[in-house]
């Protein structure tokens, strides 16, 4: 089957683009007490490395390598100081920004497609333990059936979350978004 772009595929990668930057600067901003040069650095690189992600020329794990491998020699950042003083080392920071928002355009890809295929609801597939909205939220996510808009409002519930859904034709939109699949 031969990949042609359409509207769908367009409007994804350009609100995966608008997403990542968005992202990416508020990240930058939180981290405005650490030397502007920073701010700088990590729009640089990520401005390299994100559209090389969204095109599919490479995994996540790959562009978090290259983004934390540039801001590493290039820029000598070794770490990222959050506004808690937590120091996280660039690689880890860039792998778990990356991962994020590739779960996030995947799910929106996924959710995109079962809009326009007509379908209301989804399966979510997730860790055991995983909630909802956060890892600890008690309403727990996997196996359950929700809206397509309740998934697209949650496509993940915290960085290096695992979460995907699978469109479920086969019910309507009056099924509880709690139900258990049995």
């Amino acid at each position: 089957m031969t990949f042609t772009w359409t509207t769908f595929h367009r409007d994804a990668l350009q609100s995966l683009a608008a997403d990542s930057y968005a992202d990416y600067l508020r990240r930058s901003e939180e981290a405005e007490r650490m030397a502007a040069q920073f701010y700088r650095v990590a729009r640089e690189a990520a401005r390299r490395e994100v559209p090389l992600l969204a095109a599919g020329n490479m995994t996540a794990k790959q562009a978090a390598k290259n983004l934390a491998d540039r801001l590493a020699t290039k820029h000598k950042l070794t770490y990222v100081v959050y506004r808690n003083g937590a120091r996280v080392p660039v690689r880890a920071w860039a792998e778990a920004a990356t991962l994020a928002k590739s779960a996030v355009a995947y799910n929106a890809g996924t959710l995109n497609r079962t809009r326009q295929a007509g379908v209301t609801t989804v399966e979510v597939f997730d860790g055991a333990d995983c909630g909802w909205t956060t890892h600890q939220d008690p309403d727990k996510a996997n196996r359950t059936v929700r809206t397509v808009d309740d998934a697209a409002d949650w496509p993940i519930s915290h960085p290096r979350c695992r979460r995907a859904f699978g469109p479920r034709p086969d019910l309507t939109g009056s099924t509880s978004a709690a139900s258990w699949i049995t």
